[in-house]
């Protein structure tokens, strides 16, 4: 994990270094989470405990490149479950959670740069580590996982200043099956605030 923040923080250097006659944008955004697929097999309770961070340069008059960070973290509790690891088998109440740390590049494209409400599209690439626990009673169970991840998104950056805006957007975050882990998926609604410069 030590390694992907780094390489991500050295992108961003490189990033911040183009951006200086070029504008650009910073948005940390709250962001809700609603599990699906094998990720809701698992847990599938949406959970409002989440956030991103984005940045991004215009490279073109309407595109911007950058990156993005994240953390998303799910919770359930289960009643009267088995939980089997080797030859071992327990019964009782579970504490699921599942922790999700996103480390995406992006490309985004902005329908119009006129006005101040700017309708975008984004995609994402990179990898997204899920940590999964399981407490039951005196035991725990933790594992991470590694795994090649995909996010488009659909959004609206809303500017009513040159160097401020919020932003609404909506995402879907997909892994790829890998580290002994099926592939996860979620969508993310996020709400955020947005420095231009």
């Amino acid at each position: 994990m030590k390694k992907s923040i780094l390489l991500f923080a050295l992108l961003v250097m490189i990033i911040a270094e183009k951006a200086n006659a070029q504008k650009s944008l910073f948005s940390f955004n709250y962001a809700v989470s609603i599990p699906t697929g094998n990720t809701s097999d698992f847990i599938d309770q949406a959970s409002g405990r989440g956030f991103t961070a984005e940045f991004q340069v215009f490279t073109k008059r309407n595109i911007t490149f950058g990156g993005e960070l994240g953390h998303f973290t799910l919770y359930k509790r289960e009643l009267n479950k088995v939980y089997t690891e080797g030859t071992a088998s327990l019964s009782g109440v579970q504490y699921r959670y599942q922790q999700s740390y996103p480390i995406l590049a992006t490309g985004t494209y902005f329908a119009t740069t006129e006005g101040a409400v700017k309708p975008y599209g984004s995609l994402g690439l990179g990898t997204i580590a899920h940590n999964r626990r399981i407490d039951m009673g005196i035991f725990t169970s933790e594992n991470t996982y590694w795994q090649f991840a995909l996010r488009p998104e659909l959004g609206v950056l809303i500017a009513p200043s040159e160097n401020f805006g919020f932003k609404i957007g909506a995402k879907y975050y997909q892994s790829f099956s890998g580290g002994g882990l099926d592939g996860q998926s979620n969508i993310g609604l996020n709400f955020g605030f947005v420095f231009i410069r």
